[in-house]
């Protein structure tokens, strides 16, 4: 089964045929674990992020529709609704807590320590999404589809429920901004720097 499509995969999971399924399962896990790494806060939400992708999608296999030789836009575009879901409940769980309990949640000795090694880690790209922020949600959402996950414009198109010339334009704007933020505004001695080369 390794050698069929995964549209071919999909019709066959969809029909019941688990072994079908586990071989897309083990041809795409990476990069949908990979999405969840750096958008959840820990490894329980990115556990069920994966795996709430793989069993909607399972539920899904008899409706895919192959627009791409990979399923792997539509894959992440199932994950990026779950995350959206996940981040909601989260925001309302701690609602709940701090209205039922007049307390907010605090973090164990450890807990803080590791959370304070990850925001040093994280302080050195902390430019790059400087910038990133200031792209509007579309764009940012195509920007990180393409330069992070590694779609092509097309595939991430298909992830974001747009047309490739819409997905195309929105990465371009992106991109143009990013390098203009990066220049000028975050970094201006940039351009004197490399020569002017921009």
């Amino acid at each position: 089964m390794e050698e069929y499509s995964d549209a071919e995969l999909l019709a066959a999971a969809g029909q019941g045929n688990g072994d079908a399924f586990g071989v897309l399962f083990r041809r795409h896990v990476r990069p949908i674990t990979g999405y969840a790494v750096r958008r959840c806060d820990n490894a329980d939400d990115v556990a069920d992020l994966v795996s709430d992708t793989f069993m909607i999608a399972l539920d899904a296999a008899h409706r895919y529709v192959a627009q791409t030789d990979t399923a792997l836009p539509w894959l992440f575009g199932i994950a990026r609704r779950v995350h959206t879901r996940q981040r909601r409940r989260a925001k309302s769980f701690l609602r709940l807590v701090s209205k039922n309990t007049n307390a907010q949640l605090s973090y164990a000795a450890e807990e803080t320590a590791a959370i304070e090694s990850a925001i040093d880690a994280a302080r050195a790209a902390n430019e790059m999404r400087e910038a990133m922020k200031r792209l509007s949600t579309g764009e940012r959402e195509v920007l990180e589809l393409v330069a992070i996950e590694g779609l092509t414009p097309s595939e991430a198109a298909e992830a974001l429920d747009l047309t490739p010339n819409a997905a195309r334009l929105k990465l371009s704007r992106a991109r143009r901004t990013m390098q203009r933020l990066l220049r000028d505004e975050l970094h201006p001695s940039f351009e004197q720097e490399v020569g002017g080369a921009y």
